[in-house]
């Protein structure tokens, strides 16, 4: 059996435990406030704002919250916002919404179609990709879905 000061110390260790884990979180919560990591409500930005607060996020050095505006922006995958924001940072491309394909649009429906018909599914999500700057996903989610009408007869 545990004697009367064996007792006192496994409730002093759990004490201080339960101090030791609200101080962290504490610690935790007002290091983020101070930082201004913490952010109001989300709210719509217009095609402006996002525009500016994408290129302060660039030349300040936040990639990678600069990485997860680009997607909210414009819906693309992590890979396309990735190396869309590398090449803002690097000069290689203006800051800006992503550049589409070059097949005019009436055009690039028909060729997606086509390919889809044609069973070249890499190529119509390609297309669709450069098409509606959408990521791989919902890529391949429209043309599997498009193919399935086209194989019934819609």
């Amino acid at each position: 059996m545990l004697d009367g000061m064996s007792m006192d110390r496994i409730v002093w260790v759990v004490v201080a435990a339960l101090v030791g884990g609200v101080a962290g979180l504490l610690w935790r919560f007002f290091r983020s406030a101070s930082s201004g990591t913490l952010e109001p409500e989300a709210r719509r930005l217009t095609p402006e704002e996002g525009q500016a607060r994408l290129s302060l996020l660039i030349t300040s050095g936040r990639h990678i919250d600069a990485i997860k505006l680009y997607r909210e922006l414009y819906g693309t995958g992590l890979k396309e916002a990735k190396d869309a924001v590398d090449a803002m940072r690097d000069g290689r491309a203006p800051i800006g919404p992503p550049a589409t394909g070059n097949v005019p649009a009436p055009d690039a429906d028909a060729a997606i179609a086509q390919a889809v018909e044609e069973g070249n599914l890499i190529q119509a999500i390609k297309l669709y990709r450069e098409r509606h700057g959408v990521g791989l996903k919902e890529a391949k989610d429209a043309v599997e879905a498009l193919r399935e009408r086209l194989e019934r007869g819609g």
